[in-house]
């Protein structure tokens, strides 16, 4: 089991870094846009590239982000449980989620099929939309793999692992 966790943290470190190098391209890109606009000459499609990466940076860093537990977290009503308790909302609320990732991730590929159907491509640069939502797919099934690796180390608190 301790293979299967190191395994799904190393893929979530491997898309956070995807995440965070599609971050950095946006800002380059948003800077020479802004330097070469003042000198009358914009980037052609900046506004493409930045869309697109800005999908990127979204949807391959909450893998990562729910591994670290780096999110948003309401404990108010959690604190006052039983730990025992707890374990089993907190189990209940991972299935939860990983019903709803699959669920997310099979209607991205669906999405993708139907754009490159309809052959629906970008304004400027004519490149196909569709490896987008492919890539939101792969991420939202990432993120299904680590809820349910948080689910085995919830499941094996307590234990001497």
């Amino acid at each position: 089991m301790q293979g299967f966790l190191k395994a799904v943290f190393k893929v979530d470190v491997g898309f956070q870094v995807i995440s965070m190098v599609a971050l950095v391209v946006i800002i380059l890109v948003t800077l020479l846009d802004v330097i070469m606009r003042n000198m009358g000459h914009p980037i052609v499609g900046s506004m493409e590239i930045v869309s697109f990466l800005g999908a990127v940076v979204i949807g391959f860093a909450i893998p990562y982000a729910s591994w670290k537990r780096v999110h948003v977290y309401v404990d108010v009503v959690l604190e006052k449980l039983k730990p025992s308790h707890r374990k089993v909302f907190d189990s209940a609320t991972r299935c939860l989620g990983i019903a709803l990732f699959v669920f997310i991730g099979i209607y991205f590929i669906v999405y993708g099929l139907d754009l490159r159907r309809t052959h629906e491509v970008s304004p400027s640069f004519k490149l196909p939309y569709y490896p987008i939502p492919w890539g939101l797919a792969v991420a939202s099934f990432l993120q299904s793999i680590t809820l349910v690796a948080d689910l085995v180390k919830i499941t094996r608190q307590g234990q001497d692992t």
